[in-house]
């Protein structure tokens, strides 16, 4: 159980699964708004879909950018906070990294794959250690 005196910036930090989430159903949109658009009939119901397709599309990928952003600020200040407190020193330039790395999956979806292993992993050892 993390103390009472536990960074806050945490909180940003165990939302790294969302923004990969989210560019899987823009991704998703992607695929059902071109396999929509490209069928031979095209009727209302399919122009209405088309439509929500593309809109999951764009929110999706705009918030997985978003969320992005959020998850590589907020591990970026938690590691700085837990080493100023003395609790535990991860490596401030590593961690930057992993914030940079999992932001730049959210449009490239493979490196998803090495990034939320590592953020698991962090907050693992952060819960070790804190």
């Amino acid at each position: 159980m993390p103390s009472s005196s536990d960074t806050d910036w945490r909180y940003g930090v165990y939302l790294f699964p969302l923004p990969l989430l989210l560019s899987v159903a823009a991704a998703g949109g992607m695929w059902a708004f071109v396999s929509l658009t490209s069928s031979g009939s095209f009727s209302d119901a399919d122009a209405l879909a088309g439509i929500a397709a593309f809109l999951l599309t764009v929110a999706g990928s705009w918030l997985s950018i978003l969320f992005g952003a959020v998850v590589a600020v907020a591990v970026v200040m938690d590691a700085r906070a837990l080493a100023d407190r003395g609790w535990w020193s991860p490596n401030r330039y590593a961690v930057g990294v992993l914030g940079l790395l999992h932001l730049v999956a959210t449009q490239f979806l493979p490196l998803g794959l090495l990034s939320t292993p590592l953020f698991v992993a962090y907050c693992y050892r952060r819960r070790e250690r804190v």
